[in-house]
């Protein structure tokens, strides 16, 4: 059996040190991995006591006699025969012109959404700003207020 030299030593270090690499690539791969399953998981369980919390708070907040609200909102919104009897229409294009870029351009300010040819919307009568018809809705049975200007509907 030959005798090692210098350079097989060398090189046989070298090995070594490229599979303890290797291996320390793969341990921190793995490491990498459960730590972003960790934060998963974590994110996954503050969003469900959120939501817990949000359902805790709102039964809670109907539990309150509405004379004792702080807001000082005598009911919570409006019914819905109050919110069918508000102004309802399909918006139409005008044609070209400063009108139509005006319809185009108009946002619900309940989704930002655009509001678009076609679409149902609803006026409020006390401030003539206007909605998309489902959104509006929403709205005005949790808070009898104008989403912009919070004018009172009634």
């Amino acid at each position: 059996m030959p005798a090692a030299t210098g350079s097989d030593i060398v090189g046989a270090g070298t090995a070594a040190v490229a599979v303890v690499c290797e291996y320390d690539r793969v341990s921190v791969v793995l490491e990498l991995a459960a730590l972003s399953a960790f934060l998963l998981l974590l994110r996954y369980a503050a969003v469900l006591y959120a939501n817990h919390r949000l359902a805790t708070l709102s039964a809670a907040a109907d539990l309150i006699p509405p004379a004792a609200r702080s807001d000082g909102a005598s009911s919570s919104g409006l019914d819905d025969a109050a919110i069918a009897r508000l102004p309802c229409f399909v918006v139409v294009s005008l044609g070209a012109g400063a009108a139509a870029t005006a319809t185009a351009t108009e946002k619900c300010a309940v989704c930002l959404g655009a509001v678009e040819e076609g679409e149902t919307a609803r006026a409020l009568p006390s401030c003539a700003h206007a909605f998309h018809a489902r959104c509006v809705d929403a709205w005005l049975r949790l808070r009898p207020t104008c989403p912009v200007c919070r004018a009172t509907c009634r």
